[in-house]
Protein backbone atom coordinates (compact mmCIF):
# COMPACT_ATOMS: atom_id res chain seq x y z
CA UNK A 1 0.00 0.00 0.00
CA UNK A 2 1.29 3.61 -0.98
CA UNK A 3 2.69 5.69 1.64
CA UNK A 4 -0.43 8.51 0.66
CA UNK A 5 -3.23 5.47 0.75
CA UNK A 6 -2.21 4.33 4.27
CA UNK A 7 -1.98 8.48 5.33
CA UNK A 8 -5.59 8.14 4.46
CA UNK A 9 -6.69 5.09 6.10
CA UNK A 10 -5.10 6.70 9.46
CA UNK A 11 -6.82 9.85 9.11
CA UNK A 12 -10.13 8.29 8.62
CA UNK A 13 -9.47 5.82 11.52
CA UNK A 14 -8.43 8.65 13.87
CA UNK A 15 -11.60 10.87 12.78
CA UNK A 16 -13.59 7.24 13.40
CA UNK A 17 -12.08 7.40 16.64
CA UNK A 18 -13.07 11.32 17.34
CA UNK A 19 -16.51 10.44 16.20
CA UNK A 20 -16.89 7.89 18.75
CA UNK A 21 -15.36 9.84 21.58
CA UNK A 22 -18.16 11.88 20.93
CA UNK A 23 -20.76 9.65 20.71
CA UNK A 24 -19.90 8.35 24.05
CA UNK A 25 -19.61 11.73 25.70
CA UNK A 26 -23.42 12.84 24.32
CA UNK A 27 -25.02 15.08 24.84
CA UNK A 28 -22.77 17.27 26.67
CA UNK A 29 -19.52 16.11 25.30
CA UNK A 30 -17.79 16.76 28.40
CA UNK A 31 -14.82 14.58 28.73
CA UNK A 32 -12.97 12.91 31.05
CA UNK A 33 -8.56 13.44 31.40
CA UNK A 34 -8.97 9.89 29.70
CA UNK A 35 -10.88 10.82 26.72
CA UNK A 36 -9.35 14.32 26.49
CA UNK A 37 -6.32 12.51 25.82
CA UNK A 38 -7.70 10.48 23.21
CA UNK A 39 -9.04 13.04 21.40
CA UNK A 40 -5.41 14.70 20.76
CA UNK A 41 -3.97 11.94 20.29
CA UNK A 42 -6.85 11.21 17.39
CA UNK A 43 -6.30 14.93 16.18
CA UNK A 44 -2.23 14.38 16.14
CA UNK A 45 -2.96 11.69 13.99
CA UNK A 46 -5.18 13.29 11.48
CA UNK A 47 -2.83 16.03 11.50
CA UNK A 48 0.54 14.15 10.86
CA UNK A 49 -1.90 11.86 7.94
CA UNK A 50 -3.16 15.57 6.27
CA UNK A 51 0.50 16.81 6.24
CA UNK A 52 1.64 13.35 4.29
CA UNK A 53 -1.27 13.86 1.92
CA UNK A 54 -0.70 17.66 1.29
CA UNK A 55 2.65 16.37 0.01
CA UNK A 56 1.32 15.31 -3.10
CA UNK A 57 0.49 19.20 -4.16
Amino acid sequence: MSEETNALFKALSALEDIRELLRQSAPKHKLDPEQKKALVEAIEKVNSSVGVLEGLK
